[in-house]
């Protein structure tokens, strides 16, 4: 069984307690946790959204190169301080 996103909130909301009484934490019924993630959910859609029509745009069609940082990092101390002459 696959867990959406929706299980997954829903779980970790079922985890905080929002009360201690004795002692005791109390934490939300699954109802409430469900309610509580779908709000979630709601709001950070039109982000992911965004996000994955932004992704598409810089793809066009290809599949995009992500370099990591160590590469990156090693490339830029190769880039000297000044300009050469020639360029100046």
């Amino acid at each position: 069984m696959d867990e959406t996103p929706l299980d997954r909130i829903a779980r970790a909301l079922s985890d905080v307690p929002i009360r201690h009484e004795d002692g005791i934490p109390v934490t939300l019924g699954l109802a409430s946790c469900i309610e509580m993630a779908a709000v979630a959910l709601s709001a950070m859609r039109p982000e992911m959204e965004r996000l994955r029509q932004r992704i598409a745009e810089l793809e066009g069609g290809r599949p995009v190169v992500v370099l990591p940082a160590k590469f990156i990092t090693d490339a830029m101390t190769n880039v000297p301080d000044e300009l050469p002459p020639d360029f100046a």
